[in-house]
């Protein structure tokens, strides 16, 4: 068999890449060195999930719809295809692209844990010790790629053994069936995963149980249920926050400086390091969180396409509805300052306007800006643009926004260079928060509610609304006012822009409010959510290639 791997060495940050294109498996993967390529290239195909756009993660719910898109070589090609069958639901088919390449990445890094697992009991130096603990990370990333897989497709064929011969009919197991064997990958990988690890990106025990958390919270929505899927829930929750191996830091703002990228939140990460990546004409290879869910500002006087020191180069492809803005009380709570730009200022002399010119300002949406503000504020800044809420949203489709919002910046990457205009040009570094403490918290208060016990819930989102409070300020709330809606406006608030929300609207089944707050879904489905939505379609490029047939969602 012939692989392309991405590998990868032990080291601070362990990741690092290896091009080995051309290599058999058969003689690469003989000894311990091999292996631990291997084990590396299975966190890779995290990589692989989340190094482009978030098309899956982000489109069509109550907090990103799609903006503008940039011509690349002079055409968008099918970029507004997919975004507006993934945003607005109503066309979607079976040869979206960006279906059809999420599909394959998922089953690419399948097959790798594949290899790594069924290969391991073969490397003759390999010690039991290391051969037990790389073989639980394996099966913690197959399980989290299947949960992935299951969530936006449903019942998919579990596959577990490598693959050296044409495979040409799969058979999917149910749902239920893909469930009950993610349970059993994480329970295994428990006992072999490290507690604690020096380096930094590996799987930990804290790493599965949050996993088993949301694994179980997700279960407890489905009509096969276990009986005790919430508390279970509840339970793996509790022993990580409870476990001393992670804490919650004293300000939201510093779980994103770009220079505290391993801290005590984080229980898990996709690595994204200079030193690990690939090179492409000494252009590093990345990420595009920095970049999304912004406007491309570079157009504007007083700026230029190129500049990074203060903007990054910022695209409008992904934005947030004005739905999600309202969430925040702008008084207490200090994470809409640190998660939205609001002031923009010029980067260079263009003609008039000068270096450091206040040039856009977006008042906040819960807060008065009265006509004798503006004029007090244009006359100290002449060059500046006032947009306020009404205009937050899209310049297209008759729905007369400025297509200019205050940008999420929570981000933003100082060393990152200048990206490109796809997906394939991004140049962040920095780390992908997969799971951290915070979203511990309220994935217990989730399992909480739904076991009824409403002060548990409470307490846990107040443990994580205690953070988000300006000095002064208290967020608390009573156990009363604990409802599902509640959470999600919570996890809304938290968790913006952390590729979780279209999996938090499936999981509660609550994709209506996408259709109430996103309003390009809204306008194109006067008739509200179908059942079908809450899955994607199986692609097809996997029906063509099925030789017996694989079948296809119901309604596509």
């Amino acid at each position: 068999m012939i692989l392309f791997i991405t590998g990868l060495s032990s080291c601070k940050k362990f990741l690092e890449e290896e091009n080995l294109s051309g290599i058999t498996s058969e003689n690469f993967y003989k000894d311990a060195a091999g292996y631990e390529k291997l084990i590396n290239a299975c966190y890779s195909s995290l990589r692989d999930v989340y190094h482009g756009d978030p098309m899956l993660f982000e489109w069509g719910t109550d907090m990103t719809t799609r903006g503008e898109f940039e011509a690349v070589s002079g055409t968008v090609g099918d970029r507004v295809i997919r975004a507006t069958q993934l945003n607005e639901y109503r066309t979607l088919s079976a040869d979206n692209s960006a279906i059809s390449s999420f599909f394959a990445r998922l089953y690419s890094g399948i097959q790798r844990c594949n290899t790594a697992i069924n290969r391991a009991p073969a490397i003759p130096d390999l010690s039991e010790t290391l051969r037990n603990k790389r073989v639980a990370e394996a099966r913690f990333l197959r399980a989290y790629l299947y949960y992935l897989l299951v969530e936006n497709f449903g019942g998919v064929a579990i596959v577990q053994q490598e693959m050296d011969t044409p495979v040409t009919h799969f058979v999917p197991a149910s749902e239920q069936e893909v469930y009950s064997f993610i349970i059993d990958e994480l329970n295994a990988a428990a006992t072999g995963v490290d507690v604690t690890t020096t380096e930094f990106g590996r799987v930990t025990q804290g790493a599965v149980k949050h996993l088993l958390s949301l694994i179980h919270l997700t279960r407890g929505y489905k009509s096969f249920a276990a009986a005790d899927d919430f508390a279970k829930s509840a339970q793996y929750a509790e022993e990580v926050i409870s476990s001393g191996n992670y804490a919650l830091l004293g300000s939201f703002a510093d779980v994103f400086r770009h220079d505290n990228q391993k801290n005590r939140e984080i229980l898990f990460s996709v690595q994204y390091d200079p030193a690990s990546l690939q090179k492409d004409n000494d252009n590093l290879n990345g990420h595009g969180q920095n970049i999304h869910f912004g406007w491309r500002i570079f157009r504007e006087r007083g700026f230029f396409d190129g500049e990074t020191a203060m903007y990054n180069r910022r695209a409008s492809d992904f934005m947030p509805t004005q739905f999600l803005y309202t969430l925040y009380n702008t008084n207490r709570d200090a994470r809409y300052d640190v998660t939205f730009l609001s002031e923009f200022y010029a980067v260079r002399d263009d003609g008039t306007i000068k270096k450091g010119d206040l040039r856009f300002y977006f008042p906040k949406p819960d807060q008065s800006f009265t006509a004798a503000d503006s004029i007090a504020l244009k006359t100290a800044n002449p060059h500046v643009e006032i947009i306020r809420f009404d205009k937050w949203k899209q310049d297209f489709d008759g729905i007369g926004g400025a297509l200019k919002f205050p940008m999420i910046n929570k981000f933003f990457d100082p060393l990152a260079a200048s990206a490109g205009s796809n997906e394939d040009l991004y140049k962040s570094t920095r780390d992908i928060f997969m799971f951290r403490l915070a979203e511990t918290y309220l994935i217990a208060a989730e399992a909480y509610f739904n076991a009824g016990q409403l002060d548990l819930a409470a307490a846990k989102l107040n443990a994580v609304r205690a953070r988000a409070a300006i000095g002064g300020q208290s967020m608390d709330i009573a156990s009363a006012q604990v409802t599902l809606d509640f959470i999600l406006d919570e996890r809304a608030r938290e968790l913006v822009g952390e590729y979780k929300r279209w999996l938090d609207l499936k999981r509660t089944r609550r994709l209506d409010r996408a259709f109430e707050h996103n309003i390009l879904t809204k306008m194109t489905n006067p008739g509200g959510v179908e059942d079908k939505y809450y899955l994607r379609p199986i692609p097809q490029t996997v029906l063509d290639r099925d030789t017996e047939g694989y079948p296809q969602n119901p309604g596509y």
